[in-house]
């Protein structure tokens, strides 16, 4: 089981700091639906991190049966 929540923390690490750095790239304004984004795409991130590890999870379960 360590294996999987180190590789939800992988993606979710490498994700949240892509998401920064290419959004501090393409989102240079001062827009207060900026923070917005940053909230709901960082939010949408670790959910796809979490189902990311769950399929990695689900597919170790059946291929040892």
């Amino acid at each position: 089981m360590s294996k999987y929540i180190s590789i939800f923390f992988l993606f979710a690490i490498v994700s949240v700091l892509l998401f920064f750095i290419f959004g501090s790239v393409f989102m240079g304004g001062g827009n207060p639906a900026e923070e917005a984004v940053y909230i709901f795409g960082t939010i949408v991130v670790l959910l796809l991190s979490f189902i990311i590890s769950q399929l990695l999870y689900l597919i170790d379960l059946f291929k040892n049966r």
